[in-house]
């Protein structure tokens, strides 16, 4: 026969069932998290600002609210945000200049008509036997146009691909610490270093602080990742926070590899696979570094001055001789033509300058508020003091409070 099993106290079993309630709620929020569009969130974020603007207005909504991907031309005008002034004067030159070529080429024909084999009329075959050069001439301008944005995506694409190896070597580290750490509180401060880390990436890559105002060290410190300690001894100690965190975590795996008897690391130090448990740990946090590294090259290293000069003055000459040469043609045609084509070019031009420094505030931008509370949430949710924290603040961080109630 079967015994039956012991009846655990009745306020025992109520409190037991209601933790596992919670972190089930918590574990769904946070496999939700990576998936679901980014707007979800854009106004709930009160707590994270920068520049005194909440961070969720300046990022871009890459879905909206029927899962349909942004607009292209809605993330071209976007770029014009600070650019409208320059983009409008440099598509206002081409469309007077051929406001003035198409009344020329009126009056040339007038007087080709009045004289017929003069000088007007040479004048004009000469400018309409032109378009086989300007066609060649338009070619290199478009190479020069897709070469010099195709640059600017690749740094743009870059950079994605750096955030998404953040990304997954934060979410390597946590697993192996859930795993393989057997002390509670050295785990914990493992995963809340692995968060700080992520934030400390984007503040480096903005060239801001965790510590100044506006920064996230304040709000960090309200959900209890970083306690007043450790942002005080950054901001009166400056240096590339990113590493200072990598540095901590180094300090955390050592701290548990010399706790005896399988309380730091989950196996006894006799066990043969206790040195390769280190090993591992140390493998990621050198690629951690790596990707850092890159990213900031990346940032630093900005596109050469004479990209912009051959672009643009590919620009202007296209368009001075094509709209004479046009206009031979299509008469007071040519400023509707040249302002459109203009316009096209020049949105393209000005969204390829807003992607050389992907890691700023504008549409186009990676989104890292976003990735870093992915980070933040796959850290932290259902570890060994997620509960306790969470009796302590009352929330983990906004979102999470956003989202279980």
């Amino acid at each position: 026969m079967c015994k039956e099993a012991p009846v655990a106290d009745s306020d025992e079993e109520e409190g037991f069932v209601e933790e596992n309630e919670f972190l089930k709620r918590a574990r769904k929020w946070a496999s939700e998290t990576a998936t679901a569009p980014l707007e979800r969130y854009g106004s709930t974020r009160s707590n994270l600002t920068d520049g005194g603007l909440n961070a969720g207005d300046r990022r871009a909504n890459l879905d909206d609210k029927e899962g349909k991907a942004e607009f292209f031309l809605t993330l071209l005008y976007h770029s014009l945000d600070d650019s409208k002034l320059y983009f409008a004067s440099c598509i206002t030159l081409p469309i007077v200049w051929s406001c003035v070529c198409a009344w020329f080429s009126r009056w040339l024909r007038a007087r080709a008509r009045d004289d017929p084999g003069g000088e007007a009329f040479f004048w004009l075959e000469d400018i309409q036997n032109s378009r086989h050069a300007i066609t060649v001439l338009g070619t290199l301008f478009v190479f020069t146009l897709v070469f010099r944005f195709n640059t600017c995506y690749d740094r743009w694409w870059d950079a994605r691909v750096y955030w998404g190896d953040i990304i997954s070597r934060c979410l390597d580290l946590n697993m192996m610490n859930r795993r393989w750490i057997a002390n509670e509180e050295l785990g914990d401060r493992l995963s809340r270093y692995i968060v700080a880390y992520a934030y400390a990436c984007k503040a480096l890559l903005r060239g801001t602080s965790l510590a100044e105002d506006g920064g996230d060290g304040k709000a960090l410190t309200q959900r209890g990742v970083l306690t007043a300690e450790e942002l005080t001894h950054i901001h009166y100690n400056p240096c590339w926070q990113p590493h200072y965190f990598l540095d901590l975590i180094r300090e955390v795996i050592v701290l548990a590899h010399k706790v005896p008897g399988g309380k730091g690391i989950t196996v006894d130090e006799n066990n043969k696979v206790h040195g390769q448990f280190f090993r591992c740990f140390d493998g990621i946090i050198k690629q951690m570094t790596d990707i850092i590294g890159d990213a900031v090259r990346t940032r630093a290293s900005g596109l050469p001055p004479t990209y912009d000069a051959i672009t643009m003055l590919s620009f202007f000459t296209f368009f001075i001789l094509a709209a004479l040469v046009w206009s031979a043609s299509i008469g007071w045609m040519t400023p509707l033509l040249v302002g459109f084509t203009s316009t096209v070019i020049m949105l393209l031009i000005v969204m390829g300058s807003k992607l050389v420094d992907p890691f700023g505030y504008d549409k186009v931008d990676i989104p890292m508020e976003a990735f870093c509370e992915t980070i933040e949430g796959m850290s932290l949710c259902g570890g060994p003091l997620f509960v306790k924290r969470i009796a302590e603040h009352g929330h983990l961080f906004p979102l999470l409070t956003l989202t279980i109630q």
